[in-house]
């Protein structure tokens, strides 16, 4: 069967392999690929149909089959504007996903050759596995290249709250009209709640530089990971109508301007500091038995620091009594994390450098309590094209497991440019459609996607 692409299989041999056997703590842990050869997941989410739903940065949403790693693409965004670390960022389900299916999101893109922040409201179409129906709930948000935040959260009332970044304006976190550096609260039809903390405001909190993680404690406590600058990464407590600083304070108020400031403007403390940075990211707090090391703490994903961050809280919640750090650059950086209702973990993959120098060779890595079988026996599959350089001879070969998967052709710009069934072990392909170029072919499972070079 002719195919209409054609592809190299690019390697890493500084990689971690797609499945392993690790003990963390006193955990025995089994790890593996759920898929790859994604670029920059930025949110992940476990849904009620017991997928996977991820945003990729470049302006792609997916629901991912957690078992055979098959990716349904519901929406690419054709105003995302993805530069640095702008783009397509957090999302969140409504609550009652399964009689109101409503898909939310924030991303950047450019107005007047200026970067703005969008939330909006999609409805998934689950006949037509698609996003439908957006509803633009708070527009022109400034922006940046970096500090937009976009962090999502549904309180139990069925309102949301939003984190945005500075956006490099330093002017902005303090200033209670302007929405950057900020926790917003809304409606889901974007309206103001008539009990937030300034009537007719969406501010919720102010005084945050750039809060990339957020969750809810069971103890109605909302949390935040929120990056500093050269110094001071902050864990800090979400309370209505408090002010967190930045940029007057960074970190503890702990010099004489910072006293006399936090005295006079109700400045509220993180409850954890980190010097030097971390670059804190996604987070979550684990409850379940499945993997004990990680039972009753928050679980914290960091980009700089390329580990896991595991913290005990106090009965209060309002103090870290103690913190161990795993999965030491087993990863790369690592920018969020899931669990399953059986307690497995998932960790997005967000590379080794912020920059994303290598374009579609992140991942989902999933933890799970080990097996009594081996990992080891069950084999990931892998696929190559030869000869690279392309010819009109070049073939793909690929493991039995991936017939029946679909395998999907991406340009640099992570834009669709064809997809099909796989149906051999081996095939012909065609590439005569193809410019000269660099191409990405993404194939379900395979711990990176297939690099293609057409030359003429």
């Amino acid at each position: 069967m002719n195919f209409w692409y054609a592809g190299a299989l690019l390697l890493s041999l500084l990689a971690p392999p797609a499945s392993a056997q690790i003990t963390i703590g006193n955990t025995a842990v089994d790890t593996s690929t759920v898929i790859g050869g994604i670029d920059i997941p930025w949110e992940i989410v476990w849904g009620p149909d017991n997928h996977i739903w991820m945003t990729e940065r470049y302006g792609r949403i997916s629901r991912v089959n957690p078992q055979t790693g098959q990716q349904s693409v519901l929406l690419t965004l054709s105003d995302c504007y993805a530069t640095g670390e702008s783009g397509l960022l957090g999302m969140a389900l409504y609550p009652n996903f399964t009689d109101t299916s409503w898909v939310f999101f924030a991303y950047t893109y450019q107005q007047s050759g200026q970067i703005r922040g969008r939330l909006v409201r999609y409805t998934y179409d689950s006949s037509a596995q698609s996003l439908v129906n957006p509803l633009v709930l708070i527009n022109n948000i400034p922006g940046n290249t970096t500090h937009n935040g976009a962090r999502l959260l549904f309180l139990p009332d069925n309102t949301l709250l939003m984190t945005t970044g500075d956006a490099q304006n330093q002017q902005a976190p303090l200033n209670p009209v302007l929405l950057p550096g900020k926790v917003l609260r809304l409606h889901t039809d974007g309206s103001i709640p008539a009990n937030n903390p300034t009537p007719g405001s969406y501010v919720y909190t102010l005084g945050h530089r750039n809060a990339q993680g957020m969750f809810q404690h069971p103890n109605g406590r909302i949390y935040i990971s929120e990056h500093g600058p050269s110094s001071d990464d902050e864990l800090n407590i979400v309370a209505p109508g408090r002010n967190y600083g930045w940029p007057t304070v960074n970190g503890m108020c702990n010099t004489p301007a910072e006293l006399q400031y936090c005295f006079a403007n109700n400045v509220y403390e993180p409850i954890r500091t980190w010097t030097p940075t971390i670059a804190p990211a996604g987070m979550i707090w684990y409850n379940h038995p499945a993997l004990p090391v990680f039972q009753n703490k928050i679980i914290l994903t960091t980009l700089k620091d390329a580990r896991l961050y595991v913290l005990t809280l106090n009965g209060a919640g309002d103090t870290i009594t103690s913190e161990t750090q795993y999965l030491n650059q087993m990863f790369g950086r690592l920018r969020d994390v899931i669990a399953d209702p059986d307690g497995n973990l998932y960790l997005a993959t967000n590379g080794n450098s912020w920059v994303n120098s290598e374009p579609f060779t992140h991942r989902i890595v999933k933890l799970s309590p080990r097996q009594s079988s081996s990992v080891a026996e069950h084999k990931q599959p892998t696929a190559s094209v030869f000869p690279n350089p392309l010819v009109p001879e070049s073939r793909l070969r690929v493991d039995a497991s991936l017939i029946g998967s679909t395998a999907r052709l991406m340009d640099l710009h992570g834009r669709l440019l064809h997809q099909f069934e796989v149906t051999e072990e081996e095939n012909q392909l065609n590439f005569q459609a193809l410019q000269p170029g660099i191409y990405y072919l993404q194939l379900p499972k395979l711990r990176t996607s297939i690099k293609l070079v057409v030359l003429r």
